[in-house]
């Protein structure tokens, strides 16, 4: 049985200063997105981290433990709104960069990689716990499935240039 660290240390001021600092970038960034697409992209990265972490975390699979408890905690919260900037960054990267064809694998793959060394630094300051089974192997279709469910969902919801026809 692990034992695990029960007091206010790195992992709750990693979850802290990430949500102030990416917010505040959020806020500072030039504006390429309405308020309502900001918070739609934003929410998406909520409800996958949110999903991922509440459907691998608990029974039946119970495969890794989220912050210094098995139990859910407050901080667990925070943690899910951490993921909020991530996935407006990540399309709003690909929007100003314009990045397409190819390259959009190359910027999903890229990502991943990102998002795996996130995870991997997460599981040295005891954000993630994965001594139950799961293997950070597993994240990477994980991360690559739900980047390309983001730019669909970006593909589908992205303001659509006005036609006017001329009689």
């Amino acid at each position: 049985m692990k034992v695990y660290d029960h007091s206010f240390n790195l992992n709750e001021w990693f979850i802290i200063l990430s949500v102030l600092v990416l917010f505040s970038l959020l806020f500072i960034v030039p504006k390429i997105f309405s308020t309502l697409e900001t918070i739609g992209y934003s929410l998406f990265g909520l409800f996958i981290g949110m999903f991922s972490d509440q459907t691998l975390s608990i029974s039946p699979w119970d495969f890794y433990d989220v912050n210094d408890s098995a139990a859910y905690q407050g901080i667990d919260f925070l943690s899910y709104v951490m993921y909020c900037p991530y996935s407006f960054f990540f399309l709003y990267i690909y929007v100003k960069w314009k990045i397409k064809g190819f390259h959009t694998i190359l910027y999903i793959v890229i990502w991943t990689v990102v998002s795996l060394l996130m995870e991997w630094f997460g599981t040295k300051i005891g954000l993630y716990h994965f001594g139950k089974g799961y293997s950070m192997y597993w994240s990477v279709p994980i991360y690559l499935l739900f980047q390309s469910m983001l730019l669909v969902y970006y593909q589908l919801t992205k303001p659509k240039p006005m036609v006017i026809d001329n009689p």
